[in-house]
């Protein structure tokens, strides 16, 4: 036995952790969000990179690093996101998973407390541990200091649904914030791109059908919204396919969405949807003005 971060392991041959990164076209972010994950307090972990046939250098960037942890893929053509994420999640080595793209950023205890959270013996029965979020732009810009719709502690997956299809938002969070059970993969149908703006959530209801949510409500990671993330490029359509995502959660019973959630959630989605899109076009017409203005050294 031995111990690290905190918490009591049994040393093993394999990692404790797997981070995992699909990414494409990310040259302007790769470098740090690697550094990130590899300034983690907790270091038992394998970092894959699934590149997928990138154009701007970034599989370049990330076979510089030379950490032993690191083991890049290349795609000889482009897959997309849907086939290149459920590719990310292929071949985990790890006893726990976290997806991360390749723009979002790791604070440095971000695993070693998502972990102790799984590691306790008083939290049996968890599938995904997650924590809140700062919501930054493409210069590392703090927009949102920590996201919060959740309180902390253990949820029941049907408490956590519901109140998602209320609230007509992500109340769980990005890829990013989680943490899950590497044993659940091969239970699962994997990451579904029908819906693309929900490609997480439909991933993480799968997930919760096995055991209970666990909410760190404490700002561990931070996900960057720019003009290149594959979440902006969709988001006009975001309040029509959350609404979708509202739907087949409602049509599967054991959620026991009722039809006040409904109604309630569609005017919230509404809310939302504009809310973001307004933010987001303010966001794109700041940074083109930033664009605009001369630099002085």
């Amino acid at each position: 036995m031995f111990k690290k971060g905190g918490i009591d392991m049994v040393m093993l041959d394999r990692p404790y952790v797997t981070v995992t990164i699909p990414m494409y076209n990310n040259a302007r972010f790769i470098e740090e969000t690697i550094n990130s994950i590899l300034a983690q307090s907790f270091s038992d972990f394998e970092l894959l990179v699934y590149d997928d046939n990138s154009t701007d250098g970034s599989y370049e960037i990330a076979k510089s690093f030379s950490d032993s942890r690191i083991r890049i893929y290349r795609n000889d053509v482009n897959l997309g996101p849907e086939k290149n994420w459920n590719k990310a999640i292929s071949s985990i080595r790890g006893k726990y998973v976290k997806l991360v793209c390749g723009d979002d950023i790791l604070y440095p205890e971000c695993l070693e407390k998502q972990v102790a959270v799984f590691e306790d013996p008083v939290n049996t029965g968890l599938s995904l541990v997650t924590c809140q979020r700062t919501i930054i732009d493409p210069e590392g810009k703090v927009l949102i200091k920590k996201v919060n719709f959740v309180d902390e502690g253990r949820k029941a997956p049907v408490e956590v649904v519901r109140k998602m299809i209320r609230m007509g938002t992500n109340i769980i969070g990005e890829p990013v914030c989680g943490l899950y059970r590497a044993d659940l993969i091969d239970k699962l149908s994997g990451y579904s791109a029908i819906i693309p703006y929900t490609i997480d959530l439909d991933f993480w209801l799968q997930i919760l059908k096995h055991g209970y949510l666990y909410v760190i409500d404490e700002s561990l990671c931070a996900f960057r919204i720019s003009d290149l993330s594959w979440s902006s490029r969709i988001g006009d359509m975001r309040y029509q396919q959350f609404l979708e995502f509202m739907e087949h959660a409602a049509a599967d019973a054991t959620n026991e969405v009722t039809d006040l959630d409904l109604f309630i959630g569609r005017i919230n989605c509404a809310v939302q949807s504009m809310t973001s899109l307004m933010g987001f076009k303010l966001f794109a017409s700041c940074a083109s003005e930033r664009k605009r203005i001369p630099v002085f050294s």
